[in-house]
């Protein structure tokens, strides 16, 4: 009789063990995603820092032909009308031009003839970025647009102390970072900087994102949308055709009038084969957004929904048999106190 009276206090405390769990499941939840370090200042993110589009109300007006390139690439000269290259640059006439090949200190470059004259417009290249090694593989390649044209050197190929924006695609980590490697980020400088590849220029970038954009299915892509005074953003193609991911979009950026376009790359004791497909460039307009008018509604993180569903339903399940347990203690033990006396 006395194992039988204790059965009801026992499973009383088990289910107020299971309360206690179900209680704190959605804290542990979410404690457990890994949080993403914090966006730059002037980034545009939605509620959970993720990285959101600006370019919705663009449109692509006049293709601008003297900052675009394509295969062939070159004229019965070995020249082309409206882009230099040097370096270690080969041009392949029938595939890419290569700014680096798969070996090691290699250095070399692309970069427009004239400055872009319009106040706002969109770079879209297609790119390769590939090599022999699973492992060890770098350094990286830079875009640029900058108030002048630069010469070689230790940011990604190109001349440090630039005045302008530089985009960096780097694989190679010199230091130890809370993020993943390949990543993409965004420098702008005013001429006085130097960047600080011992830290891959943490604590510098305006806009970045973790994407693996080398070896891809697909040849990857790269969107770069600038509204000046307003926004710049930076969108990748690199698991499927036309799907685009959102790497950065950062609000308020004013890039010196009439920049360059360039692009390099640069190896170091490890290596990559850099190459650039095509380049089109496009004056853009923008359309302010109808009054009134309200933001696509986004997509929670998948799953989420459902746990903090489930979570509650537990809360009351438990609710209700705890009240069931409690009477049964309580006519147990009336019960064995009953027993007692006779």
């Amino acid at each position: 009789m006395g194992s039988d009276s204790r059965r009801p206090a026992r499973l009383l405390r088990a289910v107020v063990a299971l309360l206690l769990v179900a209680s704190s499941a959605p804290t542990l939840f979410a404690a457990a995603k890994k949080s993403p370090p914090p966006p730059p200042k002037g980034a545009a993110t939605n509620s959970k820092g993720e990285p959101v589009s600006l370019r919705g109300n663009t449109e692509k007006t006049v293709p601008l032909r003297t900052h675009s390139i394509y295969a062939p690439y070159v004229d019965s000269d070995l020249q082309n009308r409206w882009f230099d290259f040097g370096g270690s640059t080969i041009i392949n006439t029938n595939k890419h031009v290569r700014l680096t090949q798969d070996r090691p200190s290699q250095s070399g470059w692309l970069w427009s003839r004239l400055a872009l004259a319009p106040n706002s417009f969109e770079v879209e290249f297609e790119f390769r970025v590939d090599g022999k090694s699973n492992n060890l593989y770098g350094d990286g390649m830079a875009v640029w647009l900058t108030k002048a044209r630069a010469g070689m050197g230790p940011a990604f190929g190109s001349s440090d102390y630039w005045d302008g924006l530089g985009i960096f695609f780097d694989t190679y980590a010199n230091a130890r970072h809370s993020y993943q490697f390949p990543r993409i980020y965004a420098i702008m400088n005013d001429g006085t900087k130097s960047y600080d590849v011992g830290k891959d220029g943490a604590d510098q970038e305006i806009g970045a994102c973790s994407i693996n954009f080398r070896r891809t299915d697909v040849t990857a892509k790269a969107r770069l949308t600038y509204f000046a005074g307003k926004f710049l953003e930076l969108a990748i193609q690199h698991k499927k055709w036309d799907e685009w991911t959102t790497c950065f979009a950062v609000e308020g950026v004013q890039l010196p009038p009439q920049p360059f376009l360039g692009f390099s790359a640069l190896t170091g004791d490890v290596s990559d084969a850099h190459d650039i497909i095509s380049v089109t460039t496009s004056n853009i307009v923008y359309h302010p957004p109808a009054a009134g008018s309200k933001p696509p509604s986004r997509r929670s993180i998948p799953g989420a929904g459902f746990f903090s569903k489930l979570f509650s339903l537990l809360k009351w399940v438990f609710f209700i048999v705890l009240i069931v347990v409690g009477v049964m203690a309580y006519r147990g033990r009336k019960a064995s106190r009953n027993a007692k006396r006779f």
